[in-house]
């Protein structure tokens, strides 16, 4: 599960910090910035928020308290942006890798007490 919860962290790293470049560098990002309507490269951000989450735990991913709170923000961030996604209907791709990426958020929130240390 150590591993799941790694390949979890870095897939949600390499996953955020893509779509934070591509909407903070895209037209609709800086470029675009006192146009009007930021809500592309606003959402950069907080992509990159989400991705540094992976950073910030990545030394202490073997401590429960760290797991729940780490597992908590990432199961609450992509299941609702899965959520916002299927609503939308027009992101197939973001679809599924929010859906997986959720699916094992919620998958190991469950099992963290099984690897973790108290």
């Amino acid at each position: 599960m150590k591993y799941a919860f790694a390949t979890l962290l870095v897939l949600n790293f390499l996953t955020e910090i893509l779509a934070a470049a591509s909407l903070i560098g895209g037209s609709e990002g800086v470029i675009a910035a006192g146009k009007g309507n930021m809500w592309s490269m606003h959402y950069g951000f907080a992509a990159l928020a989400i991705a540094s989450v992976s950073l910030w735990s990545w030394r202490s991913r073997s401590d429960l308290s760290v797991v729940t709170v780490v597992l908590g923000i990432l199961v609450t961030f992509h299941t609702g942006l899965l959520v916002s996604l299927l609503l939308a209907g027009d992101q197939q791709a973001g679809v599924v890798m929010h859906a997986v990426l959720a699916t094992l958020s919620i998958f190991l929130f469950f099992q963290r007490s099984k690897w973790c240390t108290a």
